[in-house]
């Protein structure tokens, strides 16, 4: 008898551990059940961890909120009104507690006593919303921000250039599938709508030809010769290039480049002091010394027929001096393919003359040479270096007119130039080298007779602006 009881007793014990363990896991099961499970989503939303109401909360005050949406880098906004947007508490509400059923009963009190997880709990929220509406909006955005490509554009009064615009396309159909995903989502991610884009036109410089004709245009009876070249692509542009032209003082590029090619560095005092002269202030006499003293060391007429040659050496067929400056009453005219023309003529010095293609040429291949590179250096190799080269780009750069070339672009921008005139022909050759890239710009006016300084060097200005503008976008 004493047995039975004994066993009973530990029976009670045991049912009783087993009844309190039962309750203790209730209680714990229930506080744990006030929140939603960890892995629980409302229309995409995370809502895991929050009590329902929490939840259901958050979920409508997303679905308040306005979608971004971009496109491109447009930032826009798609109010919920705009689609009429519809958001359904009450059912919305009713789908979580059906998906939450099995996990509050009985069966899912067995699997948090048994530690057996649970699946993840998705719940989408009853949303509607107008098609039509979200036809209108995707309408006006393609409308407002989309469009074909802009051409660039002259710009004759301010001598400047409208850049070309990219051109877009909205996919109406692939952006409407985003935003329905969107819409309908609690996340409110950001929508990037779907665009197909088409580059924009990029200029060259035909349209800058375009432009310095409308400005030539204001010059009836001016045969203008303008060389430009961008010295990065090699693009150029050439108006009357190989027409021929007085050489004036512009030759003087010339006759720096055989004294450079001539003699060694250091330059000594004196040819120093010449070739100051004679590029800063245009002397002449000077240019003369130079070719007597240093080209060929006591003839300036020798001087003139080798730089004569080896500019044709160089393959400007089209550049020559016939005699010293001011020295003409001996000397030879040359026929060259520019002088030899019949349907225009500038009526050049016989004795000393280029075109505006040779000058720009010479220029280019100084500035190749300053690199270590370029038609010059090949052709001369063991005459010529780098270093000769930027010293006569740092002459040409001292050549301070105010006015010409440098009278059309910013202060401060380095040109290496020299300019030249007589009563009926106006020129200035020049390096420019700026903030957007470095080109050459040759310009050469004639006007039978005379030409005035007043109307020469504010057109000789504004064709430098002009470039300047066109390398230089805003």
């Amino acid at each position: 008898m004493q047995r039975k009881t004994g066993y009973l007793v530990w029976l009670i014990i045991v049912v009783a551990l087993a009844v309190f363990l039962l309750a203790w896991q209730y209680w714990h099961y229930c506080s744990v059940s006030r929140t939603l499970p960890a892995e629980t989503t409302i229309a995409g939303l995370s809502v895991g961890g929050m009590t329902r109401a929490e939840a259901l909360n958050v979920i409508e005050v997303a679905f308040a909120t306005p979608l971004k949406v971009t496109y491109r880098e447009q930032r826009l906004s798609l109010d919920p009104s705009t689609v009429e947007l519809r958001y359904d508490a009450e059912q919305t509400a009713a789908r979580l507690d059906a998906a939450l059923a099995d996990w509050r009963g009985v069966g899912g009190f067995i699997s948090y006593v048994l530690r057996r997880p649970q699946g993840p709990i998705s719940v989408p929220a009853a949303v509607t919303y107008s098609d039509q509406r979200l036809s209108r909006f995707l309408a006006r955005v393609s409308d407002q921000y989309g469009g074909p490509p802009r051409e660039p554009l002259a710009l004759p009064v301010t001598l400047d250039f409208r850049s070309g615009r990219t051109g877009s396309t909205l996919d109406i159909a692939a952006s409407r599938a985003r935003l329905a995903d969107a819409l309908v989502s609690a996340a409110r991610d950001d929508v990037a709508l779907v665009v197909e884009v088409e580059k924009a036109p990029q200029k060259d410089l035909s349209l800058l030809r375009e432009l310095i004709q409308s400005r030539l245009e204001d010059h009836a009876g001016l045969t203008p010769g303008i060389f430009i070249k961008d010295l990065e692509t090699g693009e150029e542009l050439v108006i009357n290039g190989e027409v021929a032209y007085a050489g004036l003082s512009v030759l003087k590029i010339a006759v720096l480049e055989e004294v450079y090619r001539t003699v060694d560095l250091p330059l000594g005092p004196e040819t120093t002091e010449l070739v100051s002269e004679t590029v800063t202030e245009s002397g002449n006499a000077s240019a003369n010394r130079l070719l007597r003293d240093v080209v060929d060391e006591g003839d300036a007429y020798q001087a003139a027929q080798k730089l004569t040659a080896s500019m044709k050496r160089l393959g400007l067929v089209n550049t020559f001096m016939g005699a010293p400056y001011d020295e003409k009453e001996i000397g030879s005219e040359i026929t060259t393919p520019a002088n030899s023309r019949t349907d225009i003529s500038t009526d050049p010095d016989p004795f000393i003359q280029t075109t505006p293609l040779d000058m720009g040429l010479l220029l280019e291949m100084i500035y190749h040479c300053s690199r270590g590179g370029g038609t010059l250096m090949m052709t001369y190799p063991d005459s010529l270096t780098a270093e000769e080269c930027r010293e006569m780009i740092n002459w040409m750069s001292r050549n301070r007119t105010g006015t010409l070339i440098e009278g059309g672009v910013p202060p401060g921008t380095k040109v290496a130039h020299k300019h030249g005139w007589t009563g009926d022909t106006h020129a200035d050759a020049g390096l420019l080298f700026t903030p957007g890239g470095d080109f050459v710009l040759v310009v050469f006016l004639h006007r039978p007779e005379w030409l005035a300084w007043d109307e020469s060097a504010p057109l000789i200005a504004d064709i430098s602006t002009a470039a300047y503008n066109y390398f230089n976008a805003p």
